[in-house]
C-alpha cells in the first residue's frame, strides 16, 4: 500500500470519528455527570432483580409476567447504560486481536488462582466454603425450576453486559481520564465490590480485585466486549458449579 493511500485512509478514518462525535454530544468526563450515572444504574441494577422475588409460585400469566418484565428491566438498563458511556467516548467498535484474548486468557487465570487462595483464607477465618453472594444467588436459584432458569441466563447473558456498561464503561470513561490507570482501575474493583452483598473483608478483596482485573483488561484492549466475555466466561463457570449442587425446593 503506497504511502499516499495510507495517509487518505488514516484522514478518512479520522473523518468518521470527528463525524461520530458530531452525531454524540459529548459530556464532561469527571464530576457530577460521571459518578451521578454511575449512581443511577447502581440503582438500576439492584431494581431490575425486584421481579426474582415473585417467581416462585402463582398463576402461568403472573409468572410470564414477571419473567418479560425482568427481561425488559435488563435490556432498558443495557440501553440507558450503552447511551450513557456513548456520550462520555463515542468510537467505532473494533474487533478482539489475538492479544486481547490471549490477555483475557491470563486476566480468567488470575482471577481462578486469587479465588482459590482467598478462598482458603476465607474458609480458615470465617468458615464460608462460598462467598455470600454467591450464597444469596444460589439460594434464589433453588426457589423454583422458573427462577433458576431465569437467573441462570441473566447472571450469564445480561448481569456481564450491564455490570461492565456501568463499572468499565461509564465509571472508566466518563469519571477518569484517559491517562490515568492504575487510580481508576483500583476504584472500578473497589465499586464493584460494593453491590455484591460481601460479608467479610476476605470475600469484598475477592470481588474487588475481580473488578480490577476486568478494569485493567479493558484499560490494556480498550474494548469493551473484552471484559463483557470475560466476566460471562466468570459467570458461566459459576453458574455451572451451583447448578451441580443445586436442590430445587
Amino acid at each position: 500500500m503506497g504511502s499516499a493511500t495510507l495517509t487518505m485512509l488514516v484522514r478518512l478514518d479520522n473523518k468518521k470519528g470527528r463525524n461520530e462525535q458530531l452525531k454524540t454530544k459529548l459530556w464532561k468526563i469527571g464530576g457530577f455527570s460521571g459518578w451521578g450515572w454511575v449512581m443511577i444504574l447502581l440503582v438500576l441494577l439492584n431494581f431490575v432483580q425486584l421481579p426474582t422475588m415473585f417467581l416462585k409460585q402463582g398463576s402461568t400469566w403472573q409468572l410470564v409476567g414477571w419473567c418479560v418484565l425482568y427481561i425488559v428491566g435488563f435490556v432498558l438498563t443495557a440501553f440507558i447504560g450503552f447511551w450513557a458511556w456513548r456520550h462520555f467516548r463515542p468510537r467505532p467498535w473494533q474487533r478482539l486481536t489475538g492479544k486481547d484474548w490471549w490477555l483475557m486468557v491470563r486476566a480468567y487465570g488470575f482471577i481462578l488462582l486469587v479465588e482459590a487462595v482467598l478462598g482458603i483464607v476465607n474458609s480458615l477465618l470465617y468458615h464460608e466454603t462460598s462467598t455470600a453472594n454467591n450464597q444469596a444467588i444460589s439460594q434464589i436459584m433453588g426457589r423454583s425450576s422458573l427462577t433458576m432458569i431465569m437467573l441462570s441466563i441473566t447472571v450469564v447473558l445480561a448481569s456481564p453486559v450491564v455490570e461492565e456498561l456501568t463499572f468499565r464503561g461509564v465509571l472508566l470513561d466518563g469519571c477518569f481520564s484517559q491517562k490515568s490507570f492504575w487510580l481508576p482501575v483500583m476504584i472500578s474493583g473497589a465499586v464493584f465490590s460494593i453491590p455484591h452483598m460481601s460479608d467479610n473483608p476476605v470475600s469484598w478483596v475477592i470481588y474487588a480485585v475481580m473488578g480490577g482485573t476486568f478494569a485493567y483488561v479493558y484499560r490494556k484492549t480498550d474494548k469493551l466486549q473484552s471484559t463483557i466475555i470475560l466476566h460471562a466466561f466468570n459467570n458461566l463457570i459459576a453458574v455451572g458449579l451451583m447448578l451441580l449442587s443445586l436442590k430445587i425446593k
